[in-house]
């Protein structure tokens, strides 16, 4: 064990460092510190007992101590932020994302792998607002400006495929057929990852990280015309499906559970992919496609076997 080098993963039992655990498990190169609000949570103790090679840590990403202990003595870092903190603590982001780049750079990380996004308000001229694209692109320009020295490579995972399967599931209409509805254009382009690749992707980085340091790596499956959304569905499943683009009051009765501010900033983030894309307008969104094979809708469909439900 001695001679393997030490990964630490932030959010180890969520979507994306769930995936860059597995997949660092796969390789059997590394010692895994997987952290979590609690690590001592069933969820946790799942993950833990995945492999011999793993150590589980609490740690709140809020907090600089618990931060600094929780990177002490790694390799490299695989770092996000929250999301959901945002509904009880707008700019949470912003501070999380700091306070982990403050700590890498104090403790001279070798190596920090960072999970951003573009900064959607400030690309759109302040016509779309999204907090949690601007937070995270705010945090990349933070590490850019105040630890040029801190070597960080950048990833920007697309539109979860896995959404489809929550957030946004589809409902079957009086006839069978199941109606995949978002309040954008059926020409709107969706980029869409299965966010499983997140982990194949870190692993790749980490095979030769001095060579990604200061990149963007979106990490996007295909780009997709929300019209032929539910064609591949229907081809996969053999299930009658189509698109529905949903008026803003039709949307936003579709999320009433949610607060009126996380209404407002997802109908304002569709509107950019509407209008701009989830990249933008200038960005090259294959750059991890060039690092491994990625998922597409259809293989992401025939994978997991997915029919609506």
């Amino acid at each position: 064990m001695a001679h393997k080098r030490l990964v630490t993963v932030v959010g180890a039992t969520g979507a994306q460092g769930g995936a860059v655990l597995r997949s660092l498990i796969a390789t059997d190169k590394y010692k895994i510190r997987g952290l979590t609000r609690d690590a001592a949570s069933e969820k946790a103790q799942a993950v833990k007992r995945l492999n011999d090679h793993i150590e589980m840590v609490s740690c709140d990403i809020n907090k600089r101590e618990d931060v600094e202990r929780a990177f002490k003595d790694s390799w490299a870092i695989f770092a996000l932020t929250d999301f959901s903190s945002q509904i009880s603590q707008p700019g949470a982001e912003i501070q999380q994302g700091k306070g982990m780049a403050d700590a890498a750079a104090a403790l001279q990380i070798p190596y920090f792998i960072f999970s951003t996004l573009e900064d959607a308000t400030k690309l759109s001229g302040g016509k779309y607002v999204a907090p949690h694209f601007a937070e995270k692109a705010k945090v990349r320009d933070y590490i850019k400006e105040y630890h040029p020295t801190l070597k960080t490579i950048y990833v920007e995972p697309a539109f979860y495929m896995q959404n489809w399967s929550n957030i946004f599931k589809p409902q079957k209409s009086a006839d069978g057929a199941m109606i995949f509805a978002l309040p954008i254009d059926e020409k709107t382009t969706l980029h869409m990852v299965d966010i499983e690749d997140t982990g194949p992707i870190v692993c790749k980085i980490l095979n030769d990280p001095d060579k990604y340091v200061g990149q963007d790596i979106c990490i996007c499956g295909e780009a997709i015309q929300f019209s032929d959304i539910p064609k591949v569905f229907t081809k996969v499943t053999g299930i009658p499906a189509l698109a529905k683009t949903l008026t803003e009051e039709e949307y936003r009765s579709a999320i009433q559970f949610l607060p009126k501010f996380v209404q407002d900033e997802l109908f304002a983030m569709f509107q950019w992919f509407q209008e701009y894309g989830y990249y933008g307008k200038d960005k090259d969104w294959t750059t991890g496609q060039k690092l491994t094979a990625l998922n597409t809708f259809e293989q992401w469909l025939k994978k997991n076997g997915w029919k609506g439900q």
